[in-house]
């Protein structure tokens, strides 16, 4: 039976989850019966879980940051793992603070704690629990609230990734991370024991090496992946919305993958680009096409690259390679903006989310094994989802002036989000010389079936996607609905619902067994305007197509005909990113035998202006 995408949305909206918010309740006056109402808006459900009766309605707060949120205000970068503040209220007993963001279920119950979960999860995911909480060492050590990363309490499991309950002050050693695992092998199989504990009894004295210890960790983990299979599905595509011109592009489109090469097949279903441009139609359409463009061919090249080594690559080169590709599509824009002349908020920008699949060859004594590895890389608001049958998880966090304000301690979320100017980014590629990009790059490891959605605010606005998502996900992971057809839906259902914005959906379909195959689905035709997809050079409206290849708008008498001049344009476009490429393969390279490499932090300034779509 043929199921149209607009069917498709329009069947899906027709049971929407309600959005039920649940906070964690901490402080001397939390210990509220069961049963009770606090301030006519809470409904205690168990101690310490809150129902808030009247959101999405802000929760009241003090004027002044209290010094027991400015820690969670502080980690809000890290929301994946970490609980952010939600408000505060004043009870006889003393002050509550109310965190959102906490490990309670959509039952309002606390998740199993990592010693509850341990013994009935698979090998795999012990040791990947494991590789989490050594890689939030850093963070909370550094915000003095590595004590967090020992309390058996205040550590939760949400299927395969960890979530803090709380944060408690202390900067213990690293030691006592270890014992809490330590503790804990005794329920896991032998091979997971005999492997972690080598690497455990490296945290023993003043200085242990971090980084021999993560790498070693993540040896361990590889191996437990070695056994997974995983087969990818890729489908994307754009839409206009309500606008008269489409800034947003993605990687692949339909027209992508129908003028795709049986060369190109082995790396399309393992990339997925989606960028949301800003600048006006005659500046962020040419923005996000050119940072698709990019690095659709850098990745791809990258992929060859990792292809040949005889050793996977830690997780930090990877990343550093990753940054290098984006810093290079970063200056393509820029340089564009500085040879029209474009200063301040005219400079043409886009926002990235980016997802690469990459394979990594594991030496056994039996050949190579392959492990697939996830990495999501972003700038900007476009955002990245991970969906299975129970949840869905946003694995990115916004760059904007609302999460500056809050992580930098001076404003709670509620006050923040309701300043005029919370969604302005505060970084976006091609508006700034690399050297001031700051790109998030993190590396995930699948061990189920599920999808990962990429796309850009059109959709995520209003949260579209957390009200939407169980409606498609059966759907899709069951094979009813074709990849592209959910795509469309996806895009259909941002139209409906939100329609002020374009908007563009990648969907990587990830299943746990199998080979990796491309879909195209040429039965499916689009249900929206042909606006839905890239406008390439030949769809490029003719203010646009003077910026990105000299043209005129008007064609003088001596020119070629029009279908062939966008043909060569093209051509000069592509030998220009080769180019630009190539010069940065160098640093590209280098990045491979530097193994010392290791990405910092750094904060946001907080005296950088906002960046601004002025025509948009």
């Amino acid at each position: 039976m043929f199921i149209s995408a607009k069917s498709l949305a329009d069947m899906t909206q027709m049971d929407v989850y309600p959005f039920k918010k649940y906070v964690l309740a901490l402080g001397p006056g939390r210990d509220v019966p069961p049963g009770q109402s606090v301030n006519e808006r809470y409904w205690v459900l168990s101690p310490g879980i809150w129902h808030d009766t009247q959101a999405p309605e802000p929760p009241d707060h003090p004027e002044t940051v209290s010094a027991a949120a400015l820690p969670y205000l502080r980690a809000y970068p890290h929301q994946l793992h970490l609980p952010t503040v939600y408000g505060e209220c004043k009870l006889i007993d003393g002050p509550v603070l109310l965190l959102d963001n906490a490990p309670i279920d959509r039952h309002g119950r606390l998740m199993p704690t990592l010693g509850t979960a341990w013994a009935g999860t698979t090998p795999f995911r012990q040791v990947y629990w494991c590789w989490q909480l050594f890689n939030m060492w850093p963070h909370l050590f550094g915000m003095n609230m590595a004590a967090s990363l020992t309390a058996p309490e205040a550590i939760h499991v949400d299927g395969w990734r960890i979530r803090l309950s709380n944060l408690i002050p202390g900067q213990p050693p690293l030691q006592n991370l270890a014992n809490l695992i330590a503790a804990l092998l005794s329920k896991s199989v032998p091979a997971v024991a005999n492997n972690l504990r080598p690497v455990l009894e490296q945290c023993d004295g003043s200085q242990p090496n971090f980084d021999r210890i993560l790498e070693q960790l993540n040896r361990v983990l590889l191996s437990q992946a070695m056994d997974m299979s995983l087969a990818t599905q890729v489908a994307g595509s754009t839409s206009s919305g309500q606008l008269p011109h489409n800034e947003d592009a993605c990687y692949p489109s339909k027209v992508e993958l129908e003028r795709s090469s049986p060369a190109d097949l082995p790396s399309l279903p393992r990339i997925a680009v989606v960028c949301d441009g800003v600048g006006g139609h005659a500046g962020g359409e040419i923005a996000s096409q050119t940072v698709v463009r990019s690095l659709q061919l850098q990745f791809r090249g990258l992929l060859t690259e990792i292809a040949e080594q005889e050793e996977p690559l830690p997780p930090y080169v990877v990343m550093g390679q990753i940054e290098a590709a984006i810093r290079v599509a970063n200056n393509l824009v820029a340089s564009q903006n500085d040879s029209q002349g474009r200063t301040e908020r005219q400079r043409m920008g886009t926002t990235l989310v980016a997802a690469l699949m990459i394979p990594q060859r594991i030496p056994t004594p039996q050949g190579y094994e392959e492990v697939n590895e996830l990495y999501i890389a972003h700038v900007g608001d476009s955002r990245a989802y991970w969906i299975t049958p129970e949840a869905c998880h946003l694995l990115t966090v916004d760059d904007d002036v609302a999460g500056r304000e809050i992580t930098s301690g001076k404003s709670y979320p509620a006050a923040a989000y309701a300043h005029t100017d919370a969604g302005a980014l505060t970084q976006a590629l091609g508006t700034r010389e690399a050297d001031s990009l700051k790109p998030h790059v993190e590396r995930f490891i699948l061990d189920e079936t599920g999808v990962l959605l990429l796309c850009s605010d059109g959709l995520s606005d209003n949260h579209r996607v957390e009200t939407s998502w169980a409606n498609y996900i059966g759907l899709i992971v069951k094979n009813i609905v074709p990849l592209p057809t959910a795509v469309e839906s996806w895009v259909e259902l941002a139209n409906q619902k939100n329609g002020h914005d374009n908007v563009a959906v990648v969907l990587m379909s990830c299943t746990m067994t199998g080979d990796t195959v491309i879909i195209d689905d040429p039965i499916t035709p689009p249900s929206i305007t042909t606006q839905q997809d890239i406008s390439y050079p030949t769809e490029l409206t003719a203010a646009s197509k003077a910026l990105l290849y000299g043209e005129s708008e008007e064609p003088t008498e001596m020119e070629t005909p029009t279908e062939e001049k966008p043909r060569r344009s093209l051509q000069a476009l592509v030998l220009s990113i080769l180019l630009l490429i190539a010069v940065s393969v160098a640093g590209v390279a280098g990045v491979l035998v530097w193994q010392n490499l290791r990405p910092a932090a750094i904060p946001d300034d907080p005296q950088q202006e906002p960046i601004t779509a002025p025509d948009s």
